[in-house]
């Protein structure tokens, strides 16, 4: 299912925006002179460009800037600069300078004239002839990254920035906008703890993309946003799997020293950094500027190599979605250049992000239009203006969408008069710029059962298979509901038909304590009960033998819970309307239980054979609930009741209803009824939409075997919230932007059909049988669509949503669900993908996927039997691998160290792991697109690769959900 918390999204990843966390070069601010309407300011414009005094070169990115002051503004990438001056400075001077040259100052009656043309002359210390090894280069280098905790401030800080953007497709401009932002600046870079942007104020230029709306639209919405440009904070990232500051990459450069340079009175070494020749994985070309004292890295200059470019094109183009687009624009793009230069700026004592600037080229070709190798560019700008240490916490409110553009977050004015009084590189916004967040008195946090808070006996009630539940079997519900769209309440009975287990005069359902019970029948007489509470037991005149089969009458009356989508998994019955304001419900209930709404014995081991519900709504609506539809009879009161039959087990939570004014239409699958229910407004669409439905369909059935609940058919259900009720599939609200080849939350939804309806686990801490299954076919429907390179793209991807906080099986008999269970979800569909390719055969691999379902079919079951079957199917015992990636947060970690000896390599290796015996198999790659399988364990191992050099080794961590750590 989707989850309730709001991270529904993952099934929805691929329908956003993609973003190139790329290196990138900038075009800056020219900003006129002007005199805003609403203020009466006076400024001095200079403006000219800047040039090398030697080569005649344009300098770009110098600084310009009143030396009394720190206002000012930085030159272009082809030296130009316009600088307004508030008010009349005659006793200052404007202070010119760049890391490489002599600073410049001019007083403010020579430099109070525009289109001046200023020389920078190089500022290099002519040294005696000395070779400096490469080693002794690199030494420096290391050192200056090991100082990095005592030159940079590591703590979090507040900053101030200038953020531009100006994308070009040829001539004409798909996006220009600017902004002033606040930025939550932190050395964490965990996914729930990282970098948080706010935007002050912000102004895009309107762009007109009525000459290819189709073209101009999809590049538009790929972008490269100002978290993006935060990712080339190189200090905070030297870890990175790529940079050329990650140890385990420095085996793949050459490093020299070049003559170092003066600025602002300290010694800069100047470092060069550059691909060996042939190297495949050097990515880039880049050149450090380190002060000589300090070992700061105070700037870095950098740009894709050959192997840099290679590899943004096969890995940075977006994925699945490019593949997708491309398909459907008929449209390519290629990277042909990428570069970017970072700065830090000293502040009591300590060094901040000072720069970002990134330049990307990319070539784009459509035969459709007749475009050949067109030039796509896009310059980007971030200027921290302002650091704050005071009070310093995260962003509560009004964080800026990481996924989104920032063009869509702004209005669409382009303000002439957006800057006001202030120039960009101000010392600080004025206050009213920044105020402080009002602190309001929050209401008592809900208490939450979990593993941080603890449990209760009210959650053992829920979760436990107590003697009192285990004595008897459901056999069969009948469900009688009428529900009251206006007081969104429910009335109504339930028929429990069970089967004697083991002697009993006590047996317990449930039923939350807010919907009141009217009485329980047993052949025509009540019963006594009492509640504990959400629990109800049912006390009988004597003992019911074991065997017998019977059947007792709940009838009730209340207003259900809602969901609270602050709470993971707390279920409800959602009240909404439509987008032409008719009232829309739902229920959905899998973390809370069907309990929530109608009473039941709510324990996920035990499904009845079948079922009927029966809802009646007033007659204007339409519902929807699961099976087959046998009949609509009319009743008093103006309304309607369907009548719904289930002809095949089905877990309580899978019961549903969806009420709304739909549409309908049917279709026919090889014998297998198809029914989709939809808005009025969007069938249409909806037709698109689901075109896919019948190819996704051949698709599971190849991978899983047959649909399951075929006598049933299969109804597709636009709904306020996507749920995978059985055979009632609902899907959330169908939106306009979603492409019809590029819906996983559809594939998802679907695909638990079979897992998760089909089979179903005893205990909802096993609940990562649903979802991983569920979230790994999304990538076998690509992979059986598209191929495996873009399905290996698709689940890659799911690494940067993987938390590894909690581990993913959850506890047991407490109903334990309300938590983030995100890794459920991903990590549990990685860790599939990892066994794949340690079974590393296909043919076994699926087969034991269909296994699996023809064993287990109709069936409840639990982890340690889906297990127990994995082994007993592929004759090799997995309970190593499962503990490892199911009960413990860490993914394992393979250590190694390579050494070459002659023409060969020494690799000596482990597994770091919490699991005993872990022993998981993995591949290395030898050569390129050559692999070869090692056997570790927790203890060392040698072997010696033959043939090989050190830097065409590498762990595939593309098919294995691993770490990876070189050791010495």
């Amino acid at each position: 299912m989707s989850r309730y918390n709001g991270t529904e999204e993952r099934g929805l990843q691929l329908k956003k925006s993609m973003k190139f966390c790329l290196p990138i070069f900038t075009l800056i601010l020219l900003l006129r002179f002007y005199t805003p309407g609403n203020c009466q300011q006076s400024f001095t414009t200079i403006s000219g460009k800047i040039t090398d005094a030697t080569t005649g070169k344009p300098v770009a990115y110098a600084n310009i800037q009143l030396k009394k002051g720190s206002s000012g503004t930085v030159s272009n990438a082809m030296g130009f600069f316009v600088y307004n001056i508030k008010g009349i400075q005659t006793t200052d001077s404007v202070l010119i300078s760049c890391i490489g040259y002599k600073p410049l100052a001019l007083d403010m009656h020579a430099a109070g004239v525009q289109e001046l043309n200023i020389k920078l002359h190089p500022a290099i210390i002519d040294l005696p002839v000395v070779s400096v090894s490469a080693p002794n280069a690199l030494e420096i280098l290391k050192a200056a990254i090991k100082k990095i905790p005592e030159n940079y401030d590591t703590s979090d800080a507040r900053l101030t920035a200038f953020y531009r953007e100006n994308i070009q497709l040829g001539k004409d401009t798909l996006n220009f906008n600017e902004s002033i932002l606040d930025i939550y600046k932190t050395f964490h870079h965990e996914k729930n703890n990282n970098d948080q942007l706010r935007i002050i104020k912000g102004r895009r230029k309107k762009v007109d993309l009525s000459k290819d709306p189709q073209l101009y639209g999809w590049l538009t919405g790929i972008t490269n946003t100002a978290y993006s440009a935060l990712l080339d904070d190189i200090a905070k990232y030297t870890d990175a799997k790529t940079t050329f500051l990650n140890p385990r990459n420095f085996r793949y450069y050459t490093y020299s020293l070049q003559n170092p340079v003066v600025d602002d009175n300290r010694k800069l070494l100047v470092l060069s950094i550059r691909p060996k020749v042939n190297n495949r994985k050097g990515f880039v070309n880049a050149t450090l500027f380190i002060d000589e004292a300090s070992l700061a890295i105070v700037r870095c200059e950098y740009a894709t190599s050959p192997a840099g470019t290679r590899y943004l094109n096969h890995h940075g183009k977006g994925g699945l979605r490019y593949t997708i687009m491309s398909k459907v624009i008929k449209a390519t793009f290629d990277f042909t250049h990428i570069a970017g230069v970072v700065s830090y700026k000293k502040y009591k004592d300590k060094y901040y992000l000072n720069t970002v600037q990134r330049n990307w080229d990319i070539i784009v070709n459509s035969k459709k239009r007749g475009i050949t190798d067109m030039p796509w560019k896009a310059d980007f700008t971030l200027l921290i203006t302002d650091v704050s240490k005071d009070s310093v916490q995260r962003f509560t409110t009004g964080v800026s969408d990481s996924r989104g553009t920032i063009s869509s977050q702004i209005g669409s004015n382009y303000d002439a008069a957006f800057w006001e009084n202030y120039n960009i590189l101000q010392p600080a916004l004025p206050d009213s710029l920044r105020k402080t967040e009002p602190v309001s008195k929050a209401a008592p946090a809900e208490r939450v059962s979990n593993r941080k808070n603890g449990f209760t006996h009210a959650d053992t009630l829920r979760g436990y298979l107590s003697p009192l539940r285990s004595c008897y079997d459901v056999t069969f519900y009948d469900l009688d509901a009428d529900v009251d769209m206006t007081g969104h309440a429910i009335k109504g009975s339930n028929k429990i038909r069970f089967k004697v287990t083991l002697p009993f005069d006590v047996m317990q359902i449930d039923l939350y304590a807010n919907m009141k019970i009217e009485k329980i029948l047993f052949n025509g007489t009540s019963l006594n009960w009492q509640r504990e509470a959400n629990a109800v037991f049912v006390h009988f005149p004597g003992m019911q033998p074991a065997g017998s089969e019977q059947e007792i009458t709940v009838f009730y009356e209340g207003i259900p819970q809602v969901p609270d989508r602050k709470v993971p998994m707390k279920g409800g019955v959602l009240w909404d309307k439509d987008d032409l304001g008719n009232p829309w419900a739902q229920v959905v209930c899998q973390g809370s239980g069907a309990s929530l709404w109608w009473p039941c014995k709510d324990h996920l081991s035990d499904e009845p054979d079948s079922m009927m519900i029966r809802i009646t709504v007033p007659e204007e609506f339409t519902e929807i609930s699961n099976g087959q539809l046998l009949r609509k009879v009319p009743v008093a009161g103006n309304k309607t009741r369907y009548e719904w039959r289930i002809s095949y087990p089905v877990n309580n939570y899978n019961a549903t209803f969806s009420i709304g004014k739909y549409a309908h239409y049917t279709d026919n699958y090889n014998g297998l009824k198809i029914d989709y229910y939809v808005m009025p407004y969007n069938l249409e669409r909806a037709k698109t939409v689901f075109e896919p439905v019948k190819p996704m369909l051949a698709c599971f059935e190849k991978y899983f075997g047959p649909y399951p609940f075929k006598q049933d058919g299969l109804m597709l259900v636009e709904s306020l919230y996507p749920m995978e009720h059985q055979s009632g599939v609902c899907i959330g609200r169908i939106k306009q932007d979603v492409p019809p080849d590029n819906n996983p939350l559809l594939w998802h939804e679907t695909a638990h059909e079979w897992w998760g309806n089909a089979i179903t686990c005893k205990d909802i801490a096993d609940m990562w049988m649903h979802e991983a299954f569920a979230t790994y076919a999304e990538a076998m429907f690509i992979e059986d669509k598209y191929g495996k390179e873009e399905a290996g793209q698709f689940l890659n991807a799911q690494k940067e949503q993987v938390k590894n906080t909690e581990p993913v099986t959850g506890v047991y008999n407490v109903n334990h669900i309300f938590y983030d269970i995100g890794d459920m979800y991903t990590k549990g569909s990685l860790m599939l993908n990892t066994l794949r390719h340690v079974i590393d055969n296909d043919t076994l691999w699926f087969g034991l996927l269909k296994g699996i379902q023809q064993h287990f079919c109709y069936q409840t079951l639990s982890a340690a039997e889906l297990i127990g079957y994995i082994n007993q199917h592929t004759g090799k015992d997995y309970r190593y691998f499962f503990d490892q990636y199911l009960n413990y947060t860490a993914i394992p970690k393979l250590q190694y160290s390579i050494k070459e000896q002659g023409h060969d390599l020494v690799l000596k290796y482990r597994w770091r792991a919490d699991a005993e015996g872990f022993i998981m198999p993995v591949k290395v790659a030898v050569a390129a697109d050559k692999f070869r399988v090692i056997y570790p364990s927790t203890e060392w191992k040698t072997t010696v690769l033959k043939n090989v050099a050190a830097d065409n080794f590498e762990v595939d961590e593309e098919h294995f959900y691993i770490e990876t750590e070189e050791v010495e």
